[in-house]
């Protein structure tokens, strides 16, 4: 009787083996706010894991380069180029716009008047504070410093916003903590840190661009500058050792960000065919797979998260773990 029990107990313990995971495992999922593949006037929003859901939400009147989503707020600020001519020549500039999320079907608001020639990248702090790279000094009829501009929360509602130059240098890509302490910065001496509180300026690395914080302030991610391309992690807390992340092979990497609750990096491959792939490689495990692949040829190139943190989706871990994390 006894030996029969236990025969039964021992089936049933391994059925509940066989029907759950191994382990589980969540994967990126969410809403995201992206520039259309090939309207790159457009902003739409949608789901990461569903293009059927996306619809526009901003039409802006020329090409979108880069843009940024407030914190946990309503802005979002974006990067147009801009090709005018002035007096029979070409000339290329680049403009900041604001847009309030609140009021969709409002006009964009303007935050430079067409006095920059190229501004790489900008972003938003969670109190309202642009911060923009101004790459060169040259423009048809006025000259501006190379280096970091800020547009502080109290100028954004004017007609006509000031611009500060913050510091002077040959900046790149900029990013701003979630804890609104920090810039990080990409020159072509490596990336650097600027404290909005004491004003002194350190640098995290001499080969390194695409700097981004992770959600909590605590960890830096950047592409290295000099091929084979990869991707560092900078801890802010506890040992300060650099990791690096090895990826999937590509043309190059065009972008690079967190997901929403931190536990991923994802970078985007320029490719041949399609044009952009995106990959997120889970931090602690190493483990790579492939997002955004319902989306137009199989990618975005530009896109981020709407929310700080997103609901998680577990699964098992009996896939192929193609991505490699190395101390």
């Amino acid at each position: 009787m006894k030996s029969c029990f236990r025969e039964t107990l021992k089936t049933i313990c391994l059925s509940f083996v066989f029907l759950l995971p191994l382990a589980t495992h969540a994967k990126p999922s969410g809403e995201i706010i992206f520039r259309h593949p090939t309207e790159q006037r457009e902003l739409w929003i949608g789901n990461v894991n569903d293009e059927q859901s996306a619809r526009p939400i901003f039409r802006l009147p020329h090409t979108i380069t880069t843009f940024s989503i407030q914190k946990d707020g309503r802005y979002i600020v974006a990067v147009v180029k801009v090709v005018a001519d002035e007096l029979g020549v070409l000339a290329t500039v680049y403009d900041v716009y604001l847009l309030d999320r609140k009021h969709p079907n409002a006009e964009a608001k303007k935050l430079t008047q067409g006095e920059y020639s190229e501004i790489i990248d900008a972003d938003i702090s969670p109190d309202g504070d642009v911060v923009f790279t101004n790459h060169s000094f040259v423009i048809i009829g006025k000259i501006r410093e190379r280096g970091l501009y800020l547009i502080s929360n109290h100028e954004i509602e004017k007609k006509k916003p000031i611009a500060k130059l913050l510091l002077k240098d040959n900046p790149y890509r900029v990013d701003w903590a979630p804890d609104g302490k920090k810039i990080a910065y990409s020159t072509d001496t490596g990336i650097f840190l600027f404290n909005t509180i004491t004003k002194e300026v350190s640098r995290i690395t001499k080969d390194g661009d695409f700097p981004v914080f992770s959600p909590d302030s605590k960890y830096l991610a950047f592409r290295t500058s000099t091929k084979p391309y990869k991707i560092g992690v900078r801890p802010f807390v506890g040992p300060r050792h650099l990791r690096y992340i090895e990826p999937e092979e590509g043309l190059s990497i065009d972008d690079l960000t967190w997901s929403a609750d931190g536990q991923y990096l994802v970078y985007t491959l320029h490719n041949h065919e399609p044009a952009y792939t995106n990959f997120a490689v889970h931090i602690e495990s190493g483990r790579t797979e492939q997002i955004l692949k319902t989306y137009s040829n199989g990618g975005l190139a530009v896109f981020e998260w709407t929310t700080r943190a997103y609901a998680l989706e577990p699964e098992g871990l009996l896939t192929t773990v193609w991505g490699k994390i190395k101390q």
